[in-house]
């Protein structure tokens, strides 16, 4: 299946159609754009992080120590700190992950020493030891890291099956159960723990018989607590918001003074009540955090939801068992009315998007009620009719032509069927074409709709049959320049091959190193003659039959996408049966041709993690013909999508809906791996492998023969020259392997080198500091080369430029004259002639 950005992934199910689906906004979820704050600006936000977290720990800690007992044992299931933890691990990226960490190490010590308490200090127990603490923040650590890994699981999974919005609530979901079930056991594990300890201690930590029920209360606190933190990290109040977000906050210690003058019904239910108001009546994003830190103020000031005692008074019990429901409900509420908040504000977007693009399209919409004689018209039907946005219905058939405003006036009429194309000539001289239905108001009245298209401007056939064919034109012209860039692209690292060929004498095995880089020149060369085919047939070259062995093929092309290969991280690997040691006959320059094809786009566009090279021999097709040589090329990525599959082998097919065709290529390489096999009487197809990802089976008649042919190999020697002084040279190429060996050698000729990826690179590295020689590429991204040299020039730069091509033809050669380049060389740079002109002086630039 074609890979989809999870982000943006539609939910399974049912395929969504229709306006409100197209124009809907592209979703992007919150819990990510924090994650990729966090690790863009870890100092910043971590800042803002210890601050809520140490606000957060001082008033829970307070509230806890100032009006009630202050148990530990209550305390510490879950412990304060705890969301600090899980929050900050599942948030935080992994190379950071010690900064949640040390700020849970820190808030968890807070509470044994905080000074807000009217109970016994915790580091004041009797009998309280280290081993201690050390057991009951062991217990607290597993539960934050345990709830932290299953939220970033529950995450993930929804992120495959919901939209990005959806996921997010589901999260908040999410962490409530499982805050829930980890609580539990984190329950079960302290109390393990406590039936370990001196009776004595026990009780002075807490460990009661209310314990159990005290701990169960306040982990159910925690679940709301977490949930609607996560919450709150989707709906994060705008700027214009911070202001009455504070307001709102203050509303609640206004809460606890009227109640301490004795208006009060019950204190917990009385807040959450109030909570609810505000959700209802103002923007969630206000009523959602000035619920959270008015929650937090009127806890700390009242002791409310944070008392670790059970009344004496069972009514009293009921009382504070549905204030905790209350409190699970209103973030339920919140919960609800985020949803609805996204899916109204998705269907807003999508209706403003809809009336934007049928306003540029030049489409009117009308209303006409015959029982008011009154119509409506929108901003584009205005101006077609140049009326008013609304009126009499008289004034409308003014408008119009005798005929025409006859013809609509009986559309209107009851039980008339939808006019589908009514031709109306407005006296504005415009001519309309108008589609009109009638369907009874919430009133009963009954009312025509109807859309209005502007045709006044439309083509006529012959002037649409011309565009047509000027069109078609363009278009063949573009293929062809297409492949003028495709044959610039092939032939460049062919001429580097050549370059490092020319370098062998500084090698230690030069014989095998020249074998190989010679091996590949002349197969990219090869690729450039069947380029050239393509477009000119005749030109094409004779098939060349030797003699070569399988295994060796195999391993060579290994050996040559051995770096692509580690630059993808992807395991390249091979499969030799029986046969594969002995030689045979056949074209080894376009069957090496069509497998490194093969190869390379696996390992470029699989996205998987292994690609395998298969050999085995099989018999002969039909009786009396050579065996065959039967190859398979094999990854475990992505794969093809069923509808692409017949377009594989199309020329040009780049593609926009398939992620392995890419921008990057040509969307020639399958098509003449498939023309030079079917060339030499093979076949290529593609195959579904059972372990998933792509597969391509290419089958070969090809006799045997007694031993292959190797091939000689020759390298020059030449010894490298320096110039008399270190020369500053800027070198724009997109070719990161032609940038690569060229600045290697010019190094060696004492050429200090900066390399720019593209054009516009190039400008900018050269505005910061004017090199003393400027080598740049043709076709590049950004910018190409002309360009380049016509913008340094206009900017007065009056240094020697030097354009570099591998085009054939005096056409792109002539485009670097015109720009100002001081000369124009062809692929491979001749770097004696180089450094001959850097010390005796370039040519000057053409002047025009």
């Amino acid at each position: 299946m074609p890979y989809q950005d999870p982000q943006t992934a539609p939910a399974a199910g049912k395929p969504e159609t229709g306006e409100a689906y197209v124009f809907r906004d592209f979703e992007r979820s919150r819990i990510l754009a924090i994650r990729r704050a966090l690790a863009d600006d870890p100092a910043l936000y971590t800042f803002w992080f210890l601050a809520v977290v140490a606000i957060w720990t001082v008033l829970m800690s307070a509230a806890a120590g100032l009006h009630g007992q202050n148990l530990l044992a209550v305390n510490v299931t879950p412990h304060v700190a705890q969301y600090t933890l899980i929050l900050g691990i599942f948030f935080y990226p992994r190379r950071l992950a010690w900064v949640p960490l040390l700020a849970y190490g820190s808030v968890f010590l807070y509470p044994f020493y905080q000074p807000f308490t009217n109970s016994t200090p915790w580091n004041d127990i009797h009998g309280l030891t280290w081993t201690v603490v050390a057991m009951l923040f062991a217990i607290s650590l597993g539960a934050g890291l345990v709830l932290s890994w299953c939220y970033d699981l529950s995450f993930r999974a929804a992120r495959l099956r919901m939209r990005a919005h959806s996921a997010d609530l589901f999260l908040c979901f999410a962490s409530f159960v499982f805050f829930a079930v980890i609580g539990a056991i984190q329950i079960s594990l302290s109390l393990r723990y406590a039936a370990t300890l001196d009776p004595a201690l026990r009780a002075a930590l807490g460990f009661g018989p209310d314990y159990v029920e005290l701990s169960v209360i306040r982990m159910l606190r925690g679940c709301v607590v977490v949930a609607a933190f996560l919450l709150a990290a989707l709906e994060f109040p705008r700027r214009n918001q911070i202001l009455p977000t504070f307001a709102v906050m203050l509303l609640f210690p206004l809460m606890a003074a009227v109640q301490a003058r004795g208006y009060v019904l019950y204190p917990m239910i009385d807040v959450v009540v109030l909570g609810m108001v505000l959700v209802i009546a103002l923007p969630l994003r206000v009523a959602l955090f000035g619920c959270i830190g008015g929650f937090a103020i009127y806890a700390a000031l009242t002791g409310a939801f944070l008392r670790d005692m059970l009344p004496a008074d069972p009514h009293e019990v009921l009382l504070e068992r549905y204030s905790l429901m209350a409190l699970t409900m209103l973030l339920l509420g919140m919960a609800v009315k985020s949803h609805t908040d996204n899916l109204i504000s998705q269907k807003d977007a999508a209706i403003r998007k809809l009336d934007r693009a049928r306003d540029f399209a030049g489409v009117g919409l009308f209303a006409l009620n015959r029982a008011t004689g009154r119509f409506r018209l929108d901003d584009a039907a205005q101006r077609m009719l140049s009326l008013p946005a609304e009126g009499p219905i008289d004034d409308l058939r003014d408008a119009l032509s005798v005929d025409d405003a006859a013809a609509l006036m009986r559309g209107m009429m009851p039980g008339a069927a939808p006019s589908r194309d009514l031709v109306m000539h407005a006296t504005t001289g415009r001519v309309l074409h108008s589609f009109l239905w009638t369907e009874p108001s919430p009133a009963g009245d009954p009312v025509s709709f109807g859309i209005l298209l502007d045709v006044t401007e439309s083509e006529n056939r012959e002037t649409r049959l011309k565009e047509t064919l000027e069109e078609l034109s363009n278009r063949q012209e573009r293929q062809r320049q297409l492949f003028s860039i495709v044959s610039h692209e092939l032939r460049t690292p062919a001429s580097v091959m050549s370059i490092l060929i020319d370098d062998l004498p500084d090698t230690d095995d030069r014989t095998r190193l020249h074998r190989q880089m010679r091996e590949a020149a002349d197969q990219l060369l090869s690729v450039l003659g069947d380029m050239r085919q393509t477009v000119n047939p005749e030109k094409n070259l004779p098939v060349k039959r030797v003699s070569y062995v399988p295994a060796e093929l195999a391993e060579s092309l290994r050996n040559a996408l051995s770096l692509t290969a580690r630059d993808h991280d992807i395991s390249l690997s091979l499969s030799l049966g029986a046969g594969a040691a002995k030689p045979r006959v056949g074209d080894v320059m376009r069957l090496r041709q069509a497998l490194s094809n093969l190869m390379r786009n696996a390992l470029i566009h699989s996205k998987g993690t292994q690609v395998r090279l298969s050999f085995s021999a099989q018999p002969p097709m039909v009786a009396g013909a050579p065996p065959v040589s039967q190859w398979q090329v094999e990854d475990d990525g992505i794969g093809i999508a069923a509808d692409q599959v017949d377009r594989l082998f199309l020329p040009f097919e780049r593609g926009t809906d398939d992620p392995r065709r890419l921008p990057d290529g040509s969307g020639l390489g399958l098509y003449i791996a498939r023309q030079s096999i079917e060339m030499l009487g093979g076949t290529l197809q593609f195959y579904q492998p059972q372990r998933g990802g792509a597969g391509y089976v290419l089958r070969l008649p090809e006799p045997l023969a007694e031993a292959a042919q190797e091939p000689s190999a020759t390298a020059p020697a030449t010894a490298p020259l320096a110039p008399d002084h270190v020369w500053s040279v800027v070198l724009a190429e997109d070719n990161a392997l032609v940038a690569d060996v060229t600045k290697a050698r010019l190094e060696r000729l004492h050429a200090k080198v900066r390399v720019a990826p593209d054009g516009r690179a190039a400008l900018e590295m050269i505005a910061e500091r004017q090199p003393d020689l400027v080598i740049t590429d043709l076709f590049m991204p950004e910018l190409d080369g002309d360009d380049l040299i016509r913008r340094l020039r206009q900017q007065g730069y009056t240094r020697p430029i030097i354009g570099l091509t591998a085009a054939v033809v005096g056409e792109e050669m002539n485009r670097f004259h015109a720009a100002g380049a001081n000369i124009v060389m062809q692929k491979p740079l001749d770097f004696a002639e180089v450094l001959r002109m850097m010390r005796e002086g370039f040519p000057d630039a053409p002047t025009f």
